[in-house]
């Protein structure tokens, strides 16, 4: 009987280990560092929306920086409870906030030749187009091109700088911080906002990553409600990003 109860107690134990948390609960996250949205000091953004919906001292949040593709394969494994930023698609066995953060806009460093005759994407149709590893960019638009990814985006802007590559797909800031590394002056030209497109934070699919994603929707919604996600948001685009 001592031993039925024993077990009893530890079951309820377990079960309200997540429906009471021990505080601080602490978030295991990796991300891609974003100029603006997730910088490496842990300011920007995605960190603003992260501490209003897990404030301290309750939550702590235990952040890792890594390239994009490799905060995919460490949520689908379950090695870190969440990732920053994420299209519908990107992750089959995580789990994405129930609405999303941002409307994500992406830029295209072109040929002076293509900019001249600039029309939209379809002025990139059948041309060579690269950017990084799992952005999936091509996903995004129905032009067809000769898309490729890499894993160095200077390497990608000399390309086009050269006119080896028609466009390159990227952030604004992230290709003008690169420009003075470039092997010779710029001669390509960015076009602002030739992509859109939802994005979500992503959680690993277990236990622990569906209780904090319940959490996050509920406070998430809140600040989506108020009006506060807005306000960030719009703040964050004053400054230029």
């Amino acid at each position: 009987m001592r031993s039925f109860l024993a077990a009893l107690c530890f079951s309820l134990l377990s079960l309200c280990t997540y429906a009471t948390p021990a505080k601080p609960v602490v978030i295991h996250l990796v991300t891609a560092s974003w100029q603006g949205f997730s910088n490496p000091d842990e300011t920007g953004y995605y960190f603003d929306i992260l501490r209003k919906a897990f404030p301290a001292p309750d939550w702590q949040l235990d952040v890792q920086f890594m390239p994009f593709a490799r905060t995919l394969y460490m949520v689908e494994t379950s090695r870190v409870d969440m990732i920053l930023s994420v299209y519908k698609g990107d992750v089959k066995n995580s789990l994405l906030s129930e609405n999303p953060v941002e409307l994500d806009s992406i830029d295209a460093a072109v040929t002076s030749q293509i900019a001249a005759t600039w029309s939209g994407m379809e002025s990139l149709s059948h041309k060579k187009v690269q950017a990084m590893l799992a952005y999936r960019y091509n996903m995004l638009t129905t032009i067809p091109m000769f898309y490729e990814e890499g894993s160095d985006i200077l390497s990608m802007l000399n390309s086009v700088n050269a006119g080896r590559t028609d466009a390159v797909l990227d952030y604004r800031k992230n290709m003008e911080t690169l420009v003075p590394q470039l092997k010779a002056p710029q001669q390509f030209v960015i076009i602002p906002g030739v992509l859109t497109a939802e994005t979500y934070f992503a959680f690993a699919n277990t236990e622990k990553g569906r209780m904090l994603k319940q959490h996050f929707d509920i406070e998430h919604k809140k600040l989506i409600d108020s009006g506060e996600q807005e306000r960030l948001y719009t703040e964050a685009k004053a400054n230029g990003y």
